[in-house]
């Protein structure tokens, strides 16, 4: 190979300049599908916030966890729960799974906001029955996020 040669040059670099461009392919394509499958868990969390909106809406339709608390016993609390507090838990529910895309998106939000969105959480994990909405729902959200909020609260219960 004459390396003086023009041609083989431009040979050299037009190879590069292929695999170059083969490999912003790839990564735009995996880029795509990561984009493709957060926007697909997006809609499977809104049709569930949804779901648990028509809870609220509807409060004939809680009987189902009525159902379920009587075969799970995890569950046997919501049998104690009168129907303000099983329409507390359903919002608290909603406002858990809200935290949760939040909590994900926090990369692109910027610290201020983040920071609001926290103290949130802080202040409704005060509530009683946070926790047997945390409890309840564990193994359901991600569990980074279920990490995450365990940590603040015991942050929270060890500096009181």
């Amino acid at each position: 190979m004459d390396w003086s040669n023009p041609l083989v040059i431009v040979g050299i670099v037009q190879a590069l300049v292929y695999a170059g461009t083969i490999g912003v392919l790839i990564w735009q394509i995996r880029v795509q599908t990561r984009a493709l499958r957060d926007a697909e868990y997006a809609k499977c969390s809104s049709d569930y916030s949804a779901l648990i909106r028509m809870m609220i809406e509807q409060p004939a339709l809680q009987s189902i966890y009525d159902d379920l608390a009587k075969i799970e016993p995890l569950d046997a609390k919501w049998l104690n729960y009168n129907p303000g507090q099983k329409l507390l838990f359903n919002y608290i529910e909603l406002n858990f799974e809200l935290f949760e895309r939040v909590y994900y998106l926090r990369k692109w939000i910027d610290d201020e906001t983040w920071s609001c969105w926290e103290k949130w959480l802080q202040y409704l994990s005060r509530h009683p029955i946070f926790d047997d909405v945390r409890c309840g729902n564990m193994g359901m959200f991600g569990q980074d996020f279920e990490r995450y909020v365990k940590d603040l609260i015991e942050k929270r219960k060890s500096s009181t």
